[in-house]
């Protein structure tokens, strides 16, 4: 039957462009109900989506991937033509080209936009990495790596800049030490500020409850009597 024999060899055919577009890349759906993914389309004809679709007029370049142009200048654009102008930088983190110079994205800055911006900077030898992200060196902790979690001797004494009287068995934080009875920390010896900030003797940030002050005696009790 002509009729059957017809609908046989469309069945084939579809199937056959089932599998064959499955197999090709961009291909988004199940393997029931494939087609190209958003972007993409095939050849006519074909049955690979391999041709990006951009919205806008590559002008004298050409769609190199989906709504990006390659100009004629090599350049990555939405859109090439006369009102788009040719740039010799290359713009960093989404930053744009304007006579041959980048305007950078919030958080970066440099002549291609490529050195982050730390609005607080970074505190004890740390470095900008992104955006109002600092990488700490080791003992330093926070957002601008200003928390100091080594631990260390604690001193009682400082004579002609020498550290007196270590507390033996105690080894603690420097904000610990210097809240309490301690007017040197560390080994090498670090003093300890005339006038603790934020927090005045007696008191630490309490950086777990958010409360700007803890009393210090039940944390100190823990390590040794004279601070209970």
């Amino acid at each position: 039957d002509p009729r059957q024999l017809r609908i046989c060899l469309q069945l084939i055919f579809s199937h056959f462009f089932i599998v064959r577009l499955i197999d090709s890349p961009n291909v988004c759906g199940s393997r029931f109900h494939s087609y190209c993914c958003p972007g993409w389309k095939t050849l006519p004809g074909g049955n690979q989506c391999i041709v990006p679709i951009c919205r806008n007029s590559c002008g004298d370049g050409f769609c190199s991937r989906p709504n990006m142009c390659t100009c004629s200048n090599g350049q990555l654009s939405p859109s090439c033509g006369a009102g788009v102008q040719s740039c010799n930088v290359r713009c960093m983190n989404g930053g744009s080209c304007a006579e041959d110079s980048c305007l950078c994205t919030k958080g970066y800055t440099g002549n291609h936009c490529g050195q982050p911006v730390c609005e607080n900077g970074c505190q004890n030898g740390g470095r900008c990495i992104g955006p109002n992200r600092c990488a700490c060196v080791y003992g330093f902790t926070g957002p601008q790596c200003e928390r100091d979690y080594r631990t260390g001797p604690c001193f009682t004494q400082v004579n002609n800049q020498m550290c007196q009287g270590q507390l033996s068995g105690i080894v603690c934080t420097k904000t610990l030490c210097c809240a309490t009875i301690g007017r040197a920390w560390g080994h090498p010896c670090e003093q300890c500020p005339a006038q603790p900030h934020p927090c005045r003797r007696g008191f630490i940030p309490n950086i777990r409850t958010g409360h700007p002050h803890v009393s210090l005696c039940h944390y100190c009790s823990l390590t040794h009597a004279v601070w209970t």
